[in-house]
């Protein structure tokens, strides 16, 4: 019994060196030169700094919360929809990850608005990249993007 137990913890510990081995051999071979750091930040409720949203959405409103969502690496950022705000058909060049903060959003997958996924306060979703879809909001709705950067929106062309 117990050389099976020092057996099965030295699998263990095996594997886990080579796990962390391989890991820091990846985050060396994604970027060489520059060592991540990671700081510090607290924002509360009352410290979010709204600036203008995408002119693609009317009085939409953008805050980022971490990072710089125009380069590469990681970012924080929470948009604000008014009530009857519509996102038309467009696609991301990265992974977009959300979570809905307030509100509820009604999200479509394609062109069309068929079948949305109603997404109330508390929902998180994760699209693919170059994956179209639009969505729209009955009340305002803030959403909270938290992904990598550079972050894009484009437009699908021929998109009612």
């Amino acid at each position: 019994m117990k050389r099976t137990m020092l057996f099965l913890m030295m699998v263990l510990f095996s594997v886990a060196a080579v796990g962390n081995a391989a890991e820091k051999k990846v985050t060396k071979a994604s970027n060489p030169v520059v060592q991540q750091v990671t700081q510090q930040v607290i924002v509360l409720p009352n410290q979010v700094q709204w600036h203008a949203g995408p002119p693609a959405i009317p009085g939409a409103q953008m805050a980022v919360l971490d990072g710089d969502m125009h380069k590469a690496g990681f970012f924080v950022a929470r948009i604000k929809f008014p009530a009857g705000a519509k996102i038309a058909p467009h696609y991301h060049g990265n992974v977009e990850r959300v979570t809905v903060i307030s509100g509820t959003v009604k999200l479509a997958m394609g062109v069309t608005q068929d079948n949305p996924t109603v997404l109330p306060a508390g929902s998180y979703f994760s699209i693919p990249p170059k994956t179209v879809h639009n969505a729209w909001v009955d009340e305002e709705t803030v959403l909270q993007i938290a992904t990598r950067g550079p972050w894009s929106m484009h437009a699908v062309t021929g998109a009612k």
